[in-house]
């Protein structure tokens, strides 16, 4: 289920749903790249880019050790100068998502509603009643590509990451980008949510940090529920 955010995110969900934006902008720069079109794959490349350098910047000075109070209120501010301009970034890319996403479909000759993940319980053959014979279902365009698919549907298991036709009302990214720049007009706190988990992982298995102590001792806020998965 997708995240919904009433509340304002912490740091940790910047960085995840940031570092989301990343994966999809890389993969429509590959596409670009490997059809001829390696203008438009500057442009997605250029904005992958700013997004991982702006998060990096708080999550590099952690991993230098946060041991002091001074050095606390350091990282918080960073953080929130982070977040600051993701918003920022988020909101730019809100409008010039319906655009990217409208023309990578040209350009690549699909419609993003016709890349959807398979449904396991659909049969890939049917048995036509009146003659008995078999009929194949015709593959639809994209879809033997699966870096198409997790471009407007997201990885199978999470398929609130991709960006889809890039307009709000159609869910995925869009949707999640926009409750997240909208919270950040409320007056509420920073609110916990399972996002920071899995950013936890990730920097773990990226040798940022092992354990949720050194997590900790480092001086990031290791933000989330536990209990449930996403």
């Amino acid at each position: 289920m997708a995240q919904s955010y009433s509340q304002k995110a912490p740091f940790n969900d910047w960085w995840y749903w940031s570092e989301c934006l990343v994966k999809r902008l890389r993969t429509m720069a590959e596409l670009y790249n490997e059809n001829g079109e390696p203008e438009r794959g500057d442009v997605a490349k250029d904005w992958a880019k700013r997004l991982k350098d702006n998060c990096m910047t708080p999550v590099m000075a952690a991993r230098k050790g946060m041991k002091t109070d001074e050095q606390k209120a350091e990282l918080k501010k960073l953080e929130e100068e982070a977040i600051f301009s993701a918003a920022a970034m988020f909101r730019e890319l809100l409008v010039n998502l319906p655009f990217m996403s409208s023309a990578i479909q040209d350009f690549l000759s699909v419609d993003w509603r016709d890349c959807k993940w398979p449904d396991e319980s659909e049969k890939d053959e049917e048995i036509d009643e009146d003659t008995g014979l078999v009929i194949r279902k015709k593959k639809k365009k994209g879809s033997g590509d699966l870096r198409i698919t997790e471009l407007f549907w997201g990885p199978k298991v999470h398929q609130d990451e991709g960006i889809r036709s890039g307009e709000v009302a159609d869910g995925g990214l869009p949707g999640i980008l926009y409750n997240m720049v909208m919270a950040e007009k409320t007056s509420s706190t920073r609110a916990p949510t399972e996002y920071g988990q899995a950013m936890l992982a990730s920097a773990a298995q990226n040798n940022l940090a092992t354990t949720m102590s050194q997590m900790e001792k480092m001086g990031v806020q290791v933000n989330f529920k536990p209990g449930s998965s996403m």
